[in-house]
């Protein structure tokens, strides 16, 4: 899989941070297809010794089996003494899971992080890689215009990025071909 360095930045600018998130791209089986830098250290932080470094752990697999259905946004909460990882299903297509991976340390985890999207934020999130317009967006979930842009300026600062578009491509390029 290639990436085009101006997104290699976006993404690396992300993992960065100092609430450290990520993006990563399984197959529905759990092979990892793509994980940007933050996403490999979180997941290899983590489950060195529960799965090999191209695979998800069996139970996060379960989970992307289980855990899914209905297409209504889910998470899957890692908590470890003084950590948590939380995955949030950004989108689902037939061949691949878009995954956003965000670690908290023990403290922050225990008060709540504004860096963590809502499920709501992912919902909107998800419409938007879709391509759907914020008229689009509102109509779907019965909400006005305005608030979608509204959630829109929420979600941009949470993942690093300056506007819909790339918004829409850290969610979806780990989808494209290499």
């Amino acid at each position: 899989m290639s990436l085009d360095p101006s997104y290699a930045q976006i993404l690396d600018q992300t993992a960065a941070k100092a609430s450290p998130q990520g993006l990563l791209v399984v197959s529905p089986e759990g092979r990892v297809q793509f994980a940007t830098a933050g996403a490999d250290l979180m997941m290899r932080d983590l489950f060195v010794a529960a799965a090999p470094s191209d695979r998800l752990p069996e139970a996060i697999t379960r989970w992307l089996d289980d855990g899914t259905s209905g297409g209504q946004p889910s998470r899957f909460i890692v908590d470890q003494p003084g950590r948590r990882l939380c995955l949030q299903l950004l989108f689902r297509e037939a061949n691949s899971v878009c995954l956003l991976l965000e670690q908290d340390s023990g403290a922050t985890a225990a008060k709540g992080r504004r860096g963590i999207l809502t499920e709501r934020q992912t919902e909107v999130l998800a419409w938007v890689a879709r391509g759907k317009t914020n008229a689009e967006i509102g109509e779907i979930l019965s909400l006005k215009t305005g608030t979608i842009g509204k959630y829109l300026e929420r979600i941009f600062p949470k993942l690093g990025v300056e506007n819909r578009t790339a918004a829409a491509s850290f969610v979806l390029h780990g989808n494209r071909a290499s």
